[in-house]
């Protein structure tokens, strides 16, 4: 891995909602068509991509196409954990773009990477993320809310701190967890 791609990957890692991401998305899909049998830079350019979605909804359409488009590239080159987890935001994003009337056509498709993505690594925070951040935000009614959301919270918070910090590898998720403890205190 050249120190450009090690950079990026840190960039990432140091975002914020207030940051622009075009130029990293920039150097991470060019990363990807240069390292074709690397399923890293496809990972971050789906996940920035999913992001983008769900943070400009005049495009988010188009965001979350590519978001799709680039987790799919990444199961193509790997099959773990990790990309399972992209592919879920990505449908996700993809969904949340008019929920009311996409839920029902996307809630299979985001929810079965996930349990794929447990069955390969039980012990990824992300899976848990992602799972407490739909239940917070599929209305009671439904099973969704806080409290649902509560124990997913806890128990990715546990995990990440767990995990080691890694130079390329995803890490990613405490950032989310402060987001998601804002309206649902745990």
């Amino acid at each position: 891995m050249s120190g450009n791609y090690t950079e990026a990957v840190a960039d990432f890692n140091k975002l914020n909602a207030n940051n622009d991401i075009s130029g990293l998305l920039l150097k991470f899909e060019k990363t990807a068509q240069t390292n074709v049998n690397d399923w890293l830079p496809s990972y971050y350019a789906s996940i920035l991509y999913a992001r983008l979605s769900l943070k400009q909804k005049q495009n988010a359409d188009i965001h979350a196409d590519k978001a799709i488009f680039w987790a799919n590239k990444s199961l193509s080159i790997q099959a773990n954990d990790e990309n399972y987890c992209a592919l879920s935001m990505a449908k996700t994003a993809k969904m949340a773009v008019n929920p009311y009337l996409r839920w029902l056509s996307y809630e299979k498709s985001i929810y079965e990477p996930l349990a794929k993505a447990r069955k390969i690594n039980a012990n990824n925070p992300r899976i848990y993320i992602l799972e407490a951040s739909l239940k917070l935000n599929l209305p009671v009614l439904f099973g969704g809310g806080c409290e649902k959301s509560k124990a997913l919270l806890i128990k990715a918070k546990q995990l990440l701190n767990k995990q080691l910090p890694q130079p390329i590898l995803p890490t990613w998720g405490k950032q989310s967890l402060d987001e998601l403890k804002q309206s649902c205190p745990f």
